[in-house]
C-alpha cells in the first residue's frame, strides 16, 4: 500500500551517478538509479522497495516512470548542451517480459524527445537469459531503434559467454564480486 501511494504522491527521485570517459576525463554518461523519499523513514535505497514492488507487480509503473523521468532529463540535459552522450536505466525481468515493451520505450522517447542512441537500457544476465529467443528478438529491436543495451551484473548466473553473441549489447558490466579484489588477489 505505501508503493502504491508512494508512486501516486511522486515520493521516487532519481539521483545520476556519473560515467566518465577514462580518456578524455569528462562525464561521457549517467545512470539513474531510483530512491525513495518516504515521509517517515527518510530515503530508503532499492534494495529493500524492488523486490516487494516486483513481487506485487507496482514495478511496471515505477518502471515506466523511471522510464519517462530518465528520457525527459536526458532531453534537457541534451537541450543545455551537456556533453553527456548516453542516459541509462535499469529494466526489470517484468518490464522486459510485457509484449508492448519496444513499444512503449518508442513512445516514451517520442513523447520525451530522447534521440533513441542517447537512451541505455541495462538489464542484468538473469533477464536476458530468461528466454533466450525473446531475448534476441526484444534486444534487437531495441537496437535497431537505435537504444543501447548494456549487460549488467554479467557473471552472477550461470550463462556462458557464447551467448553474448545473440544479442546486440554495446556494454557489459561485469559484476563486482569479480572485480573486488583486482588489485589486491593474485
Amino acid at each position: 500500500d505505501e508503493l502504491r501511494r508512494a508512486l501516486d504522491r511522486g515520493e521516487f527521485v532519481l539521483h545520476y551517478q556519473p560515467i566518465a570517459d577514462v580518456q578524455s576525463g569528462r562525464i561521457a554518461s549517467a545512470e539513474a538509479l531510483i530512491r525513495w523519499e518516504h515521509p517517515e523513514r527518510g530515503l530508503i535505497p532499492p534494495l529493500e522497495f524492488i523486490p516487494f514492488a516486483e513481487e506485487t507487480g507496482l514495478i511496471l509503473p515505477i518502471g515506466e516512470w523511471v522510464l519517462r523521468a530518465v528520457c525527459a532529463q536526458g532531453r534537457r540535459w541534451q537541450d543545455a548542451g551537456l556533453p553527456i552522450d548516453r542516459i541509462a536505466a535499469n529494466i526489470s525481468v517484468l518490464q522486459f517480459l510485457q509484449a508492448d515493451f519496444v513499444d512503449t520505450v518508442r513512445r516514451i522517447l517520442t513523447e520525451t524527445g530522447l534521440e533513441p542512441g542517447r537512451l541505455e537500457l541495462e538489464v542484468t544476465e538473469s533477464v536476458a537469459m530468461e528466454d533466450v529467443k525473446l531475448s534476441s528478438k526484444v534486444l534487437g529491436a531495441l537496437d535497431a531503434m537505435g537504444v543501447r543495451i548494456t549487460i549488467d551484473d554479467f557473471g552472477t548466473g550461470h550463462s556462458s559467454l557464447a551467448y553474448l553473441k545473440n544479442f546486440p549489447i554495446r556494454t557489459l558490466k561485469i559484476d563486482r564480486s569479480f572485480v573486488r579484489e583486482l588489485t589486491t588477489n593474485p
